[in-house]
């Protein structure tokens, strides 16, 4: 994250990392009431490559489960 400028966050921070710069794996999805893991709408992420990402982490997240 130095490359791009970014400042380094502190462990303790309660801060949202952009998920340009998550793993797929470390992504973190909400549940519905029935327990099943929820995939956020896609309008929100602008690139092909942020999406790919998001559906990756997904089924890496049911997969785990």
């Amino acid at each position: 994250m130095k490359q791009f400028g970014a400042k380094e966050f502190d462990s303790d921070d309660n801060v949202e990392v952009p998920v340009n710069f998550q793993k797929a794996k470390n992504l973190e999805f909400k549940k519905n009431k029935a327990g099943d893991f929820v995939l956020p709408p896609m309008d929100q992420f602008q690139t092909n490559r942020q999406k790919q990402r998001v559906i990756r982490g997904y089924i890496g997240a049911i997969y785990r489960q």
